[in-house]
């Protein structure tokens, strides 16, 4: 993460936003699509799973000077441009973004250990899996034990900074904004029933604060 801020400086960032706004947007996009596609496929490779990191790094510096700027303060929930693709997906780019996230958060040998005897390959789809199996730590609403990796923790803080530079949007806001008003869009989305993962998620952060033991 240090190399990617050291690589991006805030003042090329902001003049990208400023003299080419289409090309920011259209790198959020990908780096997004970047995401979907590694759902979509499961996230088994070790190569998909550098993607991942890497896009999760990409976007943790470049959110913050999109939220800065009060015209780019719809960008992440308006439909993709007219200029994009015949048939590509129509959902919001937060929709994708935070529902991609939700379901790495437990993907099996990136940030969780495959349940039981299975290996990798016999894991279902991750679009298809059931989170409540793949809860972090044993506590509320899960008995086991699960096995632990250091890299998946390191993974799971490379997508869990992600996550909260999203919800971080607010301290970018004018003081009086209305926006205040109507709440933390991405707050509510992820906490929504149309996140599957919400409850697991909440669970594991629980389990894994109360259940913390220092060394």
């Amino acid at each position: 993460i240090e190399d990617v801020f050291s690589l991006l400086p805030a003042e090329e960032i902001r003049k990208l936003r400023e003299d080419s706004p289409a090309n920011l947007s259209t790198l959020c996009y990908k780096v997004v699509e970047k995401f979907s596609q590694s759902v979509e496929s499961s996230c088994r490779t070790s190569a998909e799973q550098q993607t991942v990191l890497n896009s999760c790094r990409l976007l943790t510096r470049l959110i913050p000077y999109i939220f800065e700027d009060p015209d780019w303060c719809s960008f992440f929930w308006s439909k993709p441009e007219p200029g994009m693709k015949e048939g590509a997906d129509q959902t919001p780019l937060a929709n994708s973004l935070l529902l991609a996230i939700s379901d790495l958060l437990f993907c099996p040998e990136f940030t969780v250990s495959s349940s039981g005897n299975k290996s990798r390959d016999e894991v279902d789809e991750l679009i298809n899996l059931d989170s409540c199996e793949y809860i972090w730590e044993k506590g509320v609403g899960f008995a086991q034990t699960p096995s632990q990796a250091p890299q998946h923790h390191s993974n799971r803080m490379e997508l869990l900074r992600l996550l909260l530079t999203c919800f971080s949007e607010s301290i970018y806001l004018p003081p009086l904004s209305d926006a205040h008003a109507s709440g933390n869009r991405w707050v509510q989305l992820f906490t929504s029933p149309e996140n599957r993962h919400a409850l697991p998620m909440f669970t594991s952060l629980i389990n894994t604060v109360c259940g913390y033991q220092p060394g």
